[in-house]
């Protein structure tokens, strides 16, 4: 049988377990794997090196550990200790020493107070037992809250009856009844007796719910918070203890509070993009988190845990996006075990050895010295044509062999090349120069070598991270909007390593608190750690005094682009930079950490025996950043749009889409599934959604950068509209007429890939006027008002299941908009899809309109013939006839309200929601938390072909509500629909022209965020 030459582009961690997985004995040899790797050895940001001269001391990038949830992680691992023959550990456990004492560093009024803690062992083993559910956790950590309430804080929360003989969750019920003074005794109940249903039964079949349970259980996990806040908050400047416990519970709370409301516990994928705009603090503070929380060390350590610092500016409060972050830490609540697993090694000798060996027992090859210089893609853009690499050293044997032996018999990757294995070695060791740098002044040893497909690989697999693209992959960029686009979106940033050996153990040095230490962010080398679990691999002679060793890691400031590879002295500005920091790091805070080892401003003498700083610069070493808006430009495994190149990284759509262990695995996982169907069990993924070609293999069409120029008037971002007046009116139309316009807009340009249905015969008919309209990321172009005439079908995209058509998603559809702003009709047009017309609208408050009548003129055509001028034309006459009080609209306080109210209005009309739809109350999910989700049918006519379009794609936008206010009057107007050949709006939907109507005013704001394309011709 013929096998399938696959190359595997960088031999990082993503790449190597891509290898482990094609090579796996299910595979039944049908794969030819060969990884080629720049330098002397594998594992990207995990590698490690050892020193002779220096005790062969372990040299890391940075502190790597296990999170007790990476089940794929540790699942490989266990695979590897398994098969693998020289292994640094007997079994695999004894490759780790858990973690369950943490130390974060709280700043309160400028200085730094240690607020140790521990995190609770959790039953089972990572890898090996399946992860609890998050449901579970939500009920431990609400068990938590209400011990804690009558345990350690019972005298501040005691001001009730004992409780204790009743069930947690009777418990807190029964709390929060008492704590929401400010609810009717009536809706207090009926909030009580759900949230006692939900809460009990959430637990045991969260299956059954949907989002209207969630929304309850939101609810009530709100009051909940609230009651604890009103007793807490006077209490927390004088009692630090009661200060972190109300920390943790806001953070709990808010967390699944936005989570309920959000969707990201009912359906974390199709909810993700809604909430990934927002920046995680953003999205807290959005679901009433307590700005204490928001500006405690427990969010800061959460940033820099992922170095989430865009051009490594610790200074700046962080950016990463909300939805992943909300899901990566529900991930993280699954830990089984500690929730932290320290290496008994260096990483790349307990992780990444292990693993060389079994790929290598395997027959997998692996081709060091071999530099990835560009990847050719073919001019039609369907494959990649060749790879180019440049050779840096000429072996004197054969396959170079990268692992040292130790005198202990351990097998170690050291940290500069076997030079003895090298021709021209000798030149090599004294030239100092680095193989792994960008920057490096060696000059190849052999010619390039090119790879040719068909000749040289079947499949390619690229495992370099996104900071090297610009360099490897600019074909790629140049030919295809999709890697131009992921290029412009995806960040990273520097990070730097500092490690220390000193002559005593960390109770002698004056520090008697947890040894993982975080949020220290006085300076960029925020996070320490003990990590004296290694010293026992190290060789260190016996009279060197090294007691114990610590690392400590942080960003490092930086530029977005790299500079160019001529550029030799680069390295060394920057290694200077980290030397520099780290001497004030000891020097200024050591004292603070290990007095006894520390004076002020200096070591005592003999306390430092021994330091490594290193500068983590080059593209593969850079810590790709996941800020707002960006996992949606992320690739999938087969989604390169060339047919035979797959992606793998932790950079890649993988699930957790932040940089960690556990995301590298997955990354590697899933470009083996995308290849070779194999692993079918990833967990706590969809593997055959994250192998999808979401962008498939196609021809060129290389759109580049939108072309700024003078005298524009749209610009990309938010767009906000603040101080609005909307008139709100339901018309009856014609049920069979708008389900027409649905699939000639929706269903037949996409062949069926959307389909759209009207929810009910009611229309939707609204004015505005908008007092401030803004580029929100254009604020040098001031600011705008307008007016609008909109009407609305209020519809859902359906799917069929079971042969009947199941409504999935709820959106507003706009056939008719009038505006009299031009930005906005260029805007809406070019950038969303709106349909908008010119014109003129009177409100009633305008000079000389002393009828209080709304009017609306259209510039159009009003009968179609040669002769006819396009002119202003009356489109709308409303004429008041008066209005009153309402009973039903006193009794809305915001917009959830508003679309309750509205649902059941329609609900208990005549026609009601239309009865070839199954429609509960959760599809309004978005409206009820203030979005409201638009769908567009955007087009541009051919230039040479004006019967078909240049570009068609269907496109939704959210408009959030971000305040609401609605008058308690029932307004009553006589309306005349006037008829317009160009624009006939009554004669399309069957609207009788001349009718009274009931409408309500409203005041709100909104923004208008950046939409998404659901699908494109």
């Amino acid at each position: 049988m013929t096998k399938t030459r696959v190359a595997i582009l960088g031999g990082g961690l993503s790449g190597i377990v891509t290898a482990f997985y094609l090579s796996a004995p299910e595979q039944r040899r049908k794969y030819d794997i060969t990884i080629y790797q720049l330098g002397w050895r594998l594992g990207g940001k995990c590698a490690t090196g050892r020193n002779p001269e220096h005790g062969e001391r372990v040299q890391e990038h940075g502190l790597h550990v296990f999170m007790g949830a990476y089940q794929n992680a540790f699942r490989m691992v266990q695979e590897a200790y398994g098969e693998a023959q020289n292994l640094p550990f007997e079994t695999w456990d004894k490759a780790f020493t858990q973690q369950t004492t943490l130390t974060l560093m709280d700043r309160r009024n400028g200085e730094y107070e240690p607020w140790p803690f521990c995190v609770p062992v959790m039953p089972g083993t990572p890898g090996l037992t399946e992860a609890p559910d998050i449901w579970g956790r939500i009920a431990q950590v609400l068990e938590w809250i209400e011990s804690e309430m009558l345990g350690t804080h019972g005298i501040t929360f005691s001001n009730h009856p004992d409780l204790s003989s009743l069930p947690w969750w009777r418990r807190m019920i029964v709390r929060l009844f008492l704590g929401i003074e400010h609810l009717v005794a009536q809706a207090a109940s009926v909030l009580i007796r759900d949230a006692m249903q939900l809460v009990q039964t959430l637990v045991e079949n969260p299956a059954k719910h949907g989002a209207h349970h969630h929304n309850l259980l939101a609810d009530a996990a709100s009051g909940l918070r609230s009651w604890i806040q009103r007793r807490a908050r006077p209490l927390l400047e004088k009692d630090a203890d009661l200060r972190h416990f109300w920390i943790f519970v806001d953070l709990g709370l808010s967390s699944l509070i936005g989570s309920l409301r959000d969707g990201l516990l009912f359906d974390p994928e199709a909810n993700l993009e809604r909430v990934n705009h927002l920046d995680y603090r953003d999205w807290l503070r959005s679901h009433g988190a307590d700005e204490i929380t928001l500006d405690s060390s427990l969010i800061r350590s959460l940033y820099d845990l992922i170095f989430a610092y865009p051009q490594g500016d610790w200074t700046k409060p962080g950016e990463v996006e909300a939805g992943t972050m909300v899901v990566s830490l529900m991930n993280t609540a699954t830990y089984q075990g500690a929730i932290i697993w320290k290496f008994n090694s260096a990483t790349g000798d307990a992780i990444v050895q292990p693993i060389y060996e079994v790929l290598k027992q395997r027959g997998v090859k692996v081709e060091f010295f071999h530099r990835v210089d560009r990847l050719v893609p073919s001019a039609d853009g369907k494959q990649i044509e060749s790879v180019e690499l440049g050779r840096q050293v000429e072996l004197l044997g054969g396959d170079y062999d990268p692992l040292r032996q130790l005198k202990s018999g351990q097998y170690v990757w050291p940290d500069r090349p076997r030079f003895e294995q090298i021709r021209d070695g000798d030149k090599l060791r004294a030239s100092g120069a680095d193989l792994e740098s960008h920057w490096t002044e060696w000059e190849d040893a052999l010619p390039p070598l090119t790879l040719t497909a068909g000749d040289d690989y079947d499949a390619l697999v690229l495992a370099i991270p996104p900071a090297a693209h610009p360099i490897i992959c600019r074909d790629l960029i140049a030919q295809k909007s999709e890697w131009a686009r992921f290029n412009n979106t995806i960040r990273s940033t520097a990070t730097q390593n500092l490690q220390t050996w000193m002559d005593q153990d960390e109770v002698g040095l004056g520090w008697t608190l947890p040894t993982l230490v975080g949020a220290f962010d006085k300076v960029n080398l925020n996070t320490w750690c003990d990590i004296s679990e290694v010293l026992g691999t190290e060789e260190w002679p016996k009279d060197s005094g090294i007691c114990t060793e610590q690392i400590m890691c942080g960003p490092l400031p930086c530029k977005d682009t790299l500079p160019p590879s001529s550029d030799h002295d680069f390295p060394v500005r920057e290694q200077r930079k980290v030397d520099e920091f780290a001497e004030q790091f000891l020097e200024q805070q050591g004292e603070r950490f290990w007095p006894g080892g520390f004076g002020p401003g200096a070591p005592k003498g003999g306390a430092i025996r021994s330091t490594y700083v290193r500068a983590n610069i080059d593209p593969s070493e850079r810590y790709t950043l996941t800020v707002r808006n960006s996992t949606r430009h992320r690739m999938t495994a087969s989604g390169s749009t060339y047919s035979n190149l797959y992606l793998t990284g932790d950079w890649i759509q993988n699930g957790q889409n932040l940089g960690s262990f556990e995301a590298s695995t997955i990354s590697g996982m899933l470009a083996s599934h995308a290849i070779s169907k194999f692993p079918t069990d990833i967990r706590g993924v969809d593997a055959e959604a994250l192998t999808q070609a979401e962008y498939p293999a196609r021809p060129s069409q290389a759109r580049g950068a939108f072309v700024k120029h003078p005298g524009m008037v749209t610009f990309p971002g938010r767009i906000t509209l603040d101080n609005t007046t909307m008139w709100a009116f339901l018309l009856d139309a014609d049920y069979d007429l708008m389900a027409g316009y649905c699939r000639r807009m929706f269903d037949e340009p996409s062949g069926g890939e959307v389909r759209v249905r009207p929810m009910t015969s009611k229309m939707m008919m609204t004015i505005v006027d908008i007092g401030t309209g803004r580029f929100v990321d254009e604020p040098g172009m001031g600011w705008s008002p307008e007016r609008e005439l909109t009407f609305w079908i209020p519809a859902v995209r359906v799917e069929e299941r079971g042969g009947k058509e199941v409504a999935t998603h709820f959106d507003m559809v706009m056939p008719y908009l009038v505006l009299d702003n031009p930005v906005a009709i260029a805007s809406g047009r070019e950038i969303f899809g709106y349909a908008k017309q010119k014109g003129w609208i009177t409100l009633p408050d305008d000079e000389g309109n002393s009828a209080r009548d709304l009017n609306v003129d259209l510039f159009a055509t009003k009968s179609f013939g040669k002769t006819s001028e396009q002119a202003r034309h009356r489109l709308l006459t409303l004429g008041h006839k008066g209005e009153k009080e309402s009973a039903a609209l006193s009794g809305i306080s915001g917009f959830g309200d508003a679309v309750k109210s509205l649902y059941h209005h329609v609900g208990k009309s005549g026609d009601g929601w239309h009865n070839s739809l199954k429609l509960d109350f959760e599809i309004l999910g978005d409206a009820l938390h203030r979005r409201v989700p638009q769908l567009f049918l955007k087009q541009f006519r051919d230039v040479h072909d004006g019967d078909r379009a240049c570009y068609q794609a269907i496109t939704e936008a959210i408009g959030e509500v971000t305040r609401f206010d609605a008058f308690p009057r029932l307004t009553t107007f006589d309306m005349t629909l006037e008829h317009l050949d160009s624009s006939p709006v009554a004669k399309d939907f069957g609207i009788a022209p001349q009718q009274r109507v009931h409408g309500v005013r409203l005041k709100y704001d909104m923004t208008i965020l950046p939409g998404k394309v659901l699908w494109q011709a």
